[in-house]
């Protein structure tokens, strides 16, 4: 003997709201997800460190090109560090924090870009140090990306950076960012 349909809809009605409301899931509140993902960007950029300490990429479009082609250009223009609506925002920059990272310099060899931070010796696990090499680092990279027209991700090029130890290592922007 079959149930009534009424019983098997009722039946279905009452699983289907026990399976909705007793999931186990409980209420939370509003939950900071950070910053929305930008996408797909165009044009120089040049890092900077938030007041959270994450470095943040804020647009530079180039006013000579040699500010572009030219990484010590790029290193000038972290040394001027942010307009004054990025430091109302927050945002700083470490190149030039000191009488030491005011000696930073770089050359460029066969497509390769090498950097110099003379009489400093950095460690990644220091969050000040990761970024200053984050700023220099990604942006320098950004550049040489911008430069090849969009053939070379940012995220493919890779610096050497020479501290005052005498220690050499190549980094990428993403390794920096995390």
């Amino acid at each position: 003997m079959k149930p009534p349909r009424r019983t098997v809809a009722l039946t279905a009605a009452a699983l289907t709201a026990a399976l909705l409301t007793g999931c186990g899931v409980r209420p939370t509140g509003v939950l900071d997800g950070g910053e929305s993902v930008g996408g797909l960007t165009t044009g120089h950029r040049l890092y900077f460190v938030s007041q959270k300490g994450r470095l943040v990429a804020v647009p530079r479009p180039a006013t000579r090109n040699e500010s572009v082609e030219d990484p010590n250009g790029v290193i000038k223009g972290l040394l001027v560090g942010p307009n004054k609506p990025e430091t109302e925002a927050g945002l700083t920059t470490l190149v030039g924090a000191d009488e030491y990272t005011l000696r930073i310099g770089a050359k460029l060899s066969n497509g390769q870009v090498y950097v110099s931070v003379p009489h400093v010796t950095l460690s990644l696990s220091s969050v000040e140090d990761r970024n200053l090499l984050g700023q220099l680092v990604c942006s320098i990279a950004r550049s040489r990306a911008v430069l090849s027209g969009g053939k070379v991700r940012t995220d493919a090029v890779r610096v050497t950076v020479q501290t005052g130890d005498g220690r050499s290592a190549k980094h990428g922007c993403a390794e920096l960012m995390r």
